[in-house]
C-alpha cells in the first residue's frame, strides 16, 4: 500500500541529486528532495486553526496535531523527506494567504472551501473532500429547516463559507447573524441558548452531535463544496501543491484515502474517493 509514495520519494531524491550542484558562495536554504523550499530545515510548516473535528484537533494524551487532514500531510512530508510541524494561526490568514506570504508556514490544513475569491490569494490543490452545510439546532427546536428562522438568532463562524451562505440567504429569511471567532464556541453557543440555530460545515457538526446530545441536525444543505490545501500564490507554492496532487492521487489509487476516511469519517465505508 506505501509502495507508490516510496516511490515517489525515490524520485524526488534522484531529481535534487541531479541538480543538487552550486556554487560555494550560493545562500543556503532549507531545501528538501523534492526542491521545493521549505520555511524550516527538515519539516514541512503547517498551518492550522483548531479544533475542527474530525479535520484537526489536539490529542489530548500526546499534544499532538492529529486528524483527517494531519494524516494526509503526514504523507506528504513522507514525500518531502520530512516530518510535520504545526502553528495555528486564525482561518483569515491561512485564507487570505497571509500567513504564507508571511512565511508563517509552507502550506494550510483547516478544512478549507475553495473559492473563486480564495484562488485569487492561494494556491490549492486538487480538491480533498466534498462537504454540505448543515443547520444545526438544540435538541428541543422545532426549527426544522431556513423557513423557520424568521427572528431567530444563526450563529456562524466569521469569514467561513457558512458565513457567507447566511449572509446570502438572511433577507429571505428574516434572522439575525451571530458571528464567532471558532467552531467549538459557535456550536457550544446552541447549549447554552446564545442561537437558536447555527450553520456550519456538516462534517464537524456530525461530530459535535456524537459528543453532544443535545445537539441535533435540521437540515443539511448541499452547496458543492469541497476542500483544498492551500500554499503561497508564487513558483514556490505552485511547486509545493504539485508534489501534494501527486501524494493525494497515489493516496486515492492504492486505498490509503480509503483508510484515512473510515479512520476520520466513516468506519463503515467501504469506498472513499477524491471529490470528481
Amino acid at each position: 500500500m506505501n509502495r507508490p509514495l516510496a516511490a515517489l520519494a525515490a524520485a524526488f531524491a534522484g531529481a535534487i541529486a541531479l541538480s543538487g550542484c552550486s556554487s560555494p558562495s550560493a545562500p543556503q536554504s532549507p531545501t528538501n528532495t523534492s526542491g521545493v523550499n521549505l520555511i524550516a530545515p527538515g519539516a514541512l510548516t503547517v498551518c492550522t486553526h483548531l479544533p475542527f473535528e474530525p479535520m484537526e484537533s489536539r490529542d489530548p494524551a500526546t499534544g499532538t496535531v492529529v486528524g483527517f487532514d494531519f494524516d494526509l500531510m503526514n504523507l506528504v512530508a513522507s514525500a518531502l523527506g520530512v516530518s510535520v510541524s504545526v502553528v495555528e494561526v486564525d482561518a483569515v490568514q491561512m485564507s487570505s494567504g497571509a500567513a504564507m506570504a508571511a512565511k508563517k508556514c509552507d502550506i494550510a490544513a483547516e478544512g478549507m472551501t475553495i473559492t473563486d475569491e480564495r484562488k485569487q490569494a492561494v494556491t490549492f490543490s486538487v480538491p480533498y473532500f466534498g462537504v454540505s452545510q448543515t443547520l444545526a439546532v438544540a435538541a428541543a427546536s422545532t426549527i426544522t429547516g431556513l423557513s423557520d428562522l424568521a427572528g431567530k438568532k444563526v450563529g456562524v463562524e466569521a469569514s467561513t463559507t457558512g458565513d457567507d451562505y447566511a449572509k446570502s440567504v438572511q433577507n429571505q429569511y428574516q434572522f439575525t447573524i451571530v458571528n464567532f471567532d471558532d467552531a467549538a464556541t459557535l456550536l457550544n453557543s446552541l447549549l447554552t441558548g446564545r442561537t437558536d440555530a447555527v450553520l456550519f460545515d456538516a462534517g464537524y457538526v456530525s461530530k459535535f452531535i456524537q459528543d453532544n446530545p443535545g445537539v441535533k441536525v435540521a437540515t443539511q444543505i448541499e452547496t458543492g463544496e469541497v476542500y483544498g490545501f492551500a500554499a503561497a500564490k508564487d513558483d514556490n507554492g505552485v511547486a509545493l501543491i504539485n508534489v501534494v496532487n501527486q501524494v493525494l492521487a497515489t493516496a486515492n489509487t492504492d486505498g490509503t484515502y480509503l483508510s484515512i476516511y473510515q479512520k476520520w469519517i466513516d468506519p463503515s465505508a467501504t469506498s472513499a474517493s477524491l471529490p470528481a
